[in-house]
């Protein structure tokens, strides 16, 4: 077992659904952008999608100034898109499109509208979630201070020809040593899409039941799951 922790609060974004709950049932809206309003002015007109989700539900969070673990498996994979077929194009890359097309722009983005110097970490790749929780539970529960967890993907450009998900989806989970909450290793690597398994775990904890999340591969062997007392 790894922890425990008490999980303090949960928030949840989606583009095409209002709500955790609303997700898990099948409802859908329009698509929908974050409002963001964590970022002002002419901060806000070069971030993309997945920045904009990550400071809606960080800013849906009473935390003050907490250590930050972000997780992301394509990260600014639009951004990215838009550069190379800027340059495909034009032989030409915006300097300031180019500045935030990095994995970790969220939290650097989130450091400065949240005026905060604490440490921020990024994990990118196929098992972000199950390596972010681990990261953000170790770390509360040897630094001993609260830290805020915050998944977040875009859709992926056709042009990749990877997943086929539409909806962009966030999540923030703030999280301090102690209590009944634990990782596991489980020898199944199984785990939902990220819009289910980020609902599922925010409904849950938002409903204070029991339950237990599959979060993935950690491991060429094993897997993580989410245990909520």
């Amino acid at each position: 077992m790894i922890g425990p922790v008490t999980i303090l609060g949960a928030s949840f974004f989606s583009t095409h659904h209002a709500s955790a709950a609303e997700a898990l049932l099948g409802i859908e809206r329009a698509f929908t952008v974050p409002t963001f309003p964590m970022v002002t002015g002419r901060n806000r007109r070069f971030t993309s999608l997945v920045t904009q989700m990550t400071l809606e539900v960080c800013g849906a969070l009473a935390a003050d100034q907490p250590i930050c673990v972000f997780a992301t498996t394509h990260g600014e994979i639009a951004a990215a898109e838009k550069m190379i077929t800027d340059f495909r194009d034009h032989q030409l890359v915006s300097s300031a499109a180019f500045a935030l097309s990095v994995h970790n722009s969220p939290s650097g983005v989130y450091s400065v509208a949240a005026q905060s110097m604490q440490p921020t970490t990024t994990i990118t790749g196929t098992n972000a979630i199950a390596a972010g929780w681990l990261e953000a539970v170790l770390l509360a529960s040897a630094e001993q201070r609260t830290v805020m967890l915050v998944i977040a993907d875009e859709p992926v450009p056709a042009v990749f020809h990877g997943p086929a998900e539409t909806t962009g989806v966030a999540a923030a989970f703030l999280l301090r040593a102690g209590g009944t909450t634990r990782l596991a290793m489980t020898p199944s690597s199984h785990a939902d899409g990220i819009v289910q398994t980020l609902a599922t775990t925010v409904d849950a904890i938002t409903r204070g039941v029991p339950w237990v999340q599959a979060l993935g591969r950690i491991s060429a062997a094993s897997g993580l799951q989410l245990e909520l007392a």
